[in-house]
């Protein structure tokens, strides 16, 4: 693991959505993102100028941004005093905000890799045998090898 490291949810990146985003709205959710890792919520309140300082998108390319990512269901926001506005993070997959307490770290657990049909895991499968080379000193071979000698040999010619 890589210390101190923000990311985006793998399903945004395997669904295609990423490659047809605009840059501007790539800087917005990247924003949102480590703001939201940075102050342990998923709830963020900003202004444009605090997004812009970061990041140096345009106040119109943000107000584009925001309305696009709500459209494609990554945040929802509203709009506040000041030109503040207040983003929360959603689920992709559900295009729903997370369920809980949005100051409570989420706690996703690993799918299970066990299907009915579908291959084996390999720890289920025994390990192959491994044929030990004699090493360049010893003379004696070993028993496993005498056996694999015994076997593939013409008995008496040998």
């Amino acid at each position: 693991m890589i210390d101190s490291f923000f990311g985006v949810h793998p399903s945004l990146l395997r669904s295609g959505l990423w490659a047809r985003m605009k840059p501007g709205e790539k800087d917005l959710y990247l924003y949102l993102m480590e703001e939201s890792e940075r102050c342990c919520t998923r709830v963020i309140t900003a202004t444009d100028p605090q997004v812009t300082r970061s990041v140096g998108t345009a106040s119109r390319t943000l107000c584009d941004a925001r309305k696009r990512l709500q459209e494609y269901g990554l945040i929802q926001y509203q709009s506040g005093h000041g030109n503040k506005y207040t983003y929360t993070i959603c689920n992709p997959k559900t295009r729903q905000p997370y369920p809980g307490d949005p100051r409570v770290p989420m706690h996703v657990s690993r799918r299970a890799r066990v299907s009915q049909n579908g291959p084996q895991p390999l720890a289920a499968s025994p390990p192959p045998k491994q044929v030990q080379k004699p090493s360049l000193g010893t003379a004696k071979p070993s028993r496993q090898q005498e056996v694999a000698l015994e076997n593939y040999g013409l008995p008496g010619v040998f």
